[in-house]
């Protein structure tokens, strides 16, 4: 052992902490340590933070089972540098195959695994640019493309080909031919985002993998700078020498998508884009062509439809959950193309930002709700108007001395408007906005905060800002009444805002059951097309005079404060069984042989007991209850199921906390005693 190349180690299982009694000099040499100073220790002293915990439970495993094992696992030199260890142990048994010892062979492989890791860089990097390969890209545009697909982003596969190459390769020399691939690597990734990647898959063909995008118009800017990089000279023995790239793109569709497939179109494309001229880049689909190209028109028309009145104002009605009236209007945009129709605000609003218009587009929207506002009060309908604000605006000091001239300048009050913000405003120019809006409250302008909860939510700026109204976005009240996640996020916005003395109102509202809900959790008002779509100002005027004297109700169903049971089955002929049993109880009983039509139930209807089915097909009871519990917890809820197997059971009373669990057949007598001791829990309840 004394001559071995390998470390060799025995300890002593028969003592507390498993002692060294013996280290080779081979041991010595690798470790750094000394014979004097490893006697007596633990050899876990070799161990270090980065030392793998599965590996040191298996060595820990055989040692108690006193068994052979083999491992890899990263230990440390007395020096403090690492190394990796292919470690064998194995039991030595006395005279009466009692294991007393165990011997350690300790084998250095850190040369082998560098060059391992060289060979795995080899393998997924080009040797020459030291940039990603085709394996490479391949994985990364998989994992762009799962979170493209989980957080309805973009991505982008850019091939591009350099225009004239061959010659410079032909006429150089390749080693010339090398220096200008590495500079041009080298240029692709200086345009780059952090984040973005540039592949190199043969000879002079480069593809570049864009993920994360908000937009597909963010493919443009960067692939127009890619070939203004790529066109610049190239200096080689004191000579300059031009090259140009063809680039073409494609853009993932679908989340299954083969991730080589979105190289290959590309690569169709970058065909097509030498085809056209070269020196330019080509979409891969006529679709997305189409997309861009009604973009880029969209953005020389906008100009014209400012100039010949192409726009726009409807305006949706805000109602009182309390009183059911109208107390509010949000002015909103439209732009009906000549050509192109009705044109989306998604599309030209951001457009309008990014070309500087949206100022002119601002002042159009404040003159004519100031026409409209006068309009209004000769009718004797005196209504705040809420204007949307762009976040771009707000690098204008000016900004709300030039909205005070034009309004007083119409005989208005700034009292009589509100402003609509965005969270994104605080974004960067924290104080600038602060600074803004606490002019436009001075000045009498209301405030109220847009898609709450859509953006980067800080209750720091909520706190601060001198804001009046939250407003929920409707992506939290399409599902509320079925969503214990969005129920909870709408409960958390109301309860914070009021506690904030800020008013609250819920957009996007297009049924009764989500007005209900919304009325029941405090909400103060809603907007949607439960009500009313936006309207121009005509239509408006008809329905403010149909509804003046009109006090809405938003409750289909008016709440009842007797006691209510809800009985959910899919089985028609239970509902009308379960339903005769109980008749002549004093309960008011609701029926429902679908999940949804009980959530909807339950959002109108102030529901004590609840009696459901477990074996459903849209949801089982258990699941139904699961949510049931978030939503409404101090309902009293009952499995009946023709089936009493030990894991439904189990699951409705860990899932759905159930009250209890009957079976089918039952008995009408128990089923009726069950009810009422139910609803006295429910009674009980604080």
């Amino acid at each position: 052992m004394a001559s071995t190349r390998n470390g060799v180690l025995i300890c002593d299982v028969r003592q507390d902490d498993i002692p060294i009694i013996y280290a080779n000099p081979a041991f010595e040499r690798i470790t750094g340590y000394t014979l004097d100073e490893v006697l007596g220790r633990n050899c876990r002293f070799l161990q270090g933070p980065d030392t793998g915990s599965s590996s040191v439970r298996q060595l820990a495993e055989a040692i108690e089972q006193r068994v052979e094992t083999s491992l890899v696992l990263k230990n440390y030199r007395k020096d403090g540098t690492a190394f990796w260890n292919d470690l064998y142990i194995s039991p030595v048994p006395d005279e009466q195959g009692e294991v007393t010892h165990f011997i350690g062979i300790v084998n250095d492989i850190s040369e082998q695994r560098r060059y391992e890791h060289t060979l795995a860089y080899n393998a997924s990097h080009d040797v020459l640019t030291n940039l990603p390969n085709r394996s490479l890209l391949e994985d990364r545009i998989r994992q762009g493309m799962q979170i493209a697909h989980r957080y309805q982003r973009t991505l982008a596969v850019l091939y591009i080909d350099l225009d004239g190459f061959k010659a410079i390769n032909d006429t150089l020399g390749h080693l010339s031919g090398d220096q200008v691939l590495i500079e041009v690597g080298r240029r692709i990734e200086q345009v780059l985002r952090p984040g973005d990647t540039v592949a190199r898959l043969a000879a002079d063909e480069f593809v570049v993998l864009l993920p994360d995008l908000a937009h597909h118009d963010d493919i443009v800017p960067i692939s127009e700078k890619l070939l203004t990089s790529i066109a610049q000279p190239y200096w080689i023995e004191s000579t300059s020498y031009h090259l140009t790239a063809s680039i073409g793109i494609a853009v993932n569709q679908d989340e299954d998508e083969d991730p080589m497939k979105l190289v290959r179109q590309a690569d169709l494309a970058m065909y097509q884009a030498k085809q056209a001229g070269r020196n330019i880049y080509h979409w891969y689909t006529d679709d997305l062509n189409r997309e861009v190209s009604h973009s880029l028109r969209l953005r020389s028309d906008l100009q014209n439809a400012l100039d010949s009145g192409d726009f726009e104002l409807h305006y949706q009605p805000q109602l009182s959950l309390t009183t059911g009236r109208v107390t509010g209007l949000e002015a909103l945009i439209r732009w009906r193309h000549p050509e192109l129709g009705m044109v989306s605000p998604g599309d030209f609003i951001p457009l309008a930002e990014s070309t500087g218009q949206i100022a002119a587009l601002s002042d159009w929207v404040l003159q004519t709700a100031c026409d409209a506002r006068r309009q209004l009060l000769k009718l004797d309908h005196n209504l705040p108007i809420s204007l949307n604000l762009s976040p771009v605006l707000f690098k204008d000091n000016q900004l709300v001395k030039h909205m005070v001239r034009t309004i007083t300048e119409n005989g208005l009050r700034c009292d009589q408007f509100e402003l609509e913000i965005l969270e994104s405003v605080m974004f960067g120019h924290h104080d600038r906005a602060l600074t803004l809006l606490n002019e436009m409250r001075d000045a009498g302008f209301r405030l109220s905060l847009d898609d709450f909860g859509t953006g980067f939510s800080s209750l720091n700026y909520l706190k601060s800002l001198p804001i009046h109204k939250v407003k929920i976005d409707r992506s939290f009240v399409q599902d509320l009444i079925s969503d214990q996640n969005d129920a909870a996020i709408v409960r958390a916005i109301i309860s914070m805002a009021h506690l904030l003395k800020l008013s609250v109102t819920a957009e996007g509202v297009e049924t009764e059951s989500q007005s209900a809900f919304l009325k029941r959790e405090g909400c103060d008002e809603i907007q949607g097309f439960l009500h009313s779509r936006a309207l121009p100002l005509p239509d408006l005027i008809t329905y403010l005079d149909r509804t003046r004297w009109q006090a809405e109700n938003d409750a289909s169903v008016t709440p009842d404060n007797s006691r209510c049971l809800l009985i959910l089955d899919d089985d028609e002929f239970i509902l009308k069984s379960l339903s005769r049993a109980l008749r002549g109880e004093g309960y008011q009983v609701l029926l429902a042989n679908k999940a949804d039509d009980a959530f909807r139930m339950l959002a109108q209807v102030d529901v004590q007991v609840i009696l459901s089915d477990q074996r459903m097909p849209e949801m089982s009871g258990t699941e139904f209850f699961k949510r049931v519990k978030s939503l409404y917890p101090e309902t009293v809820r009952i499995i009946l199921s023709g089936y009493t197997d030990l894991q439904s059971v189990t699951d409705a009373i860990n899932q759905g906390a159930i009250y209890k669990f009957l079976t089918k057949p039952w008995d009408d007598d128990e089923l009726r005693q069950i009810i009422s001791d139910a609803f006295d829990l429910n009674a009980s309840r604080p």
